[in-house]
């Protein structure tokens, strides 16, 4: 069986741009930016000519280094310069760009069979089922402020509510256009409204249930709730629309929801500042539980209110008199 490799080059995302076959012992292929090479990279830290790669009689490949001043790094170890490298498959750099080599002696995996993810097979229903209840959750609470005008209330928030799902969507949209060539509306469509849906609908739920048990946690429970939802809506919209890998599209939706709640706390603390209705308690104020035991008879204490009241009556008297008041009748 003859010699056989393969040379595929990766974008920064490890997703691969280029492949190359060369069969047969003996066959090189030179890799630089020279348009000589056999594989020509549009990387500034590589050098004209940077790295050879020839295939022995085994099978197996030899990986030199052409004298550049960046080196040729094979699976993180840098090739020696003198007499290079022998290696069955792995990972070579040159420069910035990511080669992988793959020949006889690498093993291949069983067939993975083909199948569908929940998302992807009920898009449609629950794209639909989405909307419908953005829709009823917009005009549920135009019902609430004015029950007998429903109709209007409905018509009021049913473009607000679609207007802002389809920005939404149609910026995930793009994305996933610019990085696989397809729009897939229905997927983003479906996480989005889903999304928005479990948001209004959980917190609005949440109030009710904290003002019906007086449980003070609820709220908690329900923003903590709400951010879980929309770090998993971010994270959908990043795995389907980007290229982006579990860890990378996970950190990212972790920032980019920190960053939405510090956003809406900081809406709802400057509203709750400007609200007229909104009334400071101050500090809460407890009193000691004191027990005062006195030392005299309410007699006595009875006699000096009666002395009071003389001593007053005396004194209001006197005032009458040094100063009595002007008559107003004419």
């Amino acid at each position: 069986m003859d010699a056989v490799m393969l040379i595929e080059q990766a974008d920064p995302q490890g997703y691969r741009v280029l492949r190359q076959r060369f069969e047969g012992a003996g066959a090189e292929c030179l890799v630089g930016r020279d348009l000589g090479c056999d594989i020509v990279l549009d990387d500034e830290y590589a050098a004209p000519r940077h790295a050879l790669l020839t295939l022995l009689d085994d099978g197996r490949v030899r990986v030199r280094d052409l004298g550049s001043r960046n080196g040729t790094r094979v699976d993180g170890e840098r090739v020696p310069a003198e007499t290079g490298t022998v290696i069955e498959q792995g990972g070579i750099i040159v420069g910035r760009t990511r080669l992988r080599v793959r020949t006889r002696h690498t093993p291949i995996g069983p067939e993975r069979l083909f199948r569908r993810d929940f998302l992807r097979r009920h898009r449609t229903i629950l794209a639909i089922a989405g909307v419908s209840a953005c829709i009823a959750y917009g005009g549920f609470l135009q019902w609430l402020g004015a029950p007998p005008s429903v109709l209007r209330g409905i018509a009021t928030a049913a473009p607000l509510a679609l207007a802002l799902v389809a920005l939404w969507t149609g910026a995930w949209a793009l994305v996933s256009k610019l990085n696989h060539g397809r729009w897939d509306v229905r997927t983003h469509l479906a996480i989005a409204s889903v999304a928005a849906a479990l948001c209004a609908w959980g917190l609005w739920f949440a109030g009710l249930l904290a003002f019906a048990t007086q449980w003070p946690g609820c709220s908690e429970a329900a923003i903590a709730g709400a951010a879980a939802v929309a770090l998993a809506a971010l994270y959908l919209h990043l795995r389907r629309a980007t290229r982006y890998g579990r860890r990378t599209a996970l950190a990212l939706a972790g920032g980019a929801t920190s960053v939405i709640g510090a956003i809406a706390l900081a809406i709802a603390i400057g509203a709750g500042d400007g609200d007229v209705n909104r009334v400071d308690l101050g500090p809460e104020v407890r009193l000691g539980a004191q027990r005062v035991v006195p030392t005299r008879d309410i007699a006595d204490y009875l006699a000096e209110v009666d002395d009071l009241r003389l001593a007053a009556g005396r004194q209001r008297q006197k005032s009458l008199l040094d100063a009595p008041p002007a008559d107003t009748e004419e």
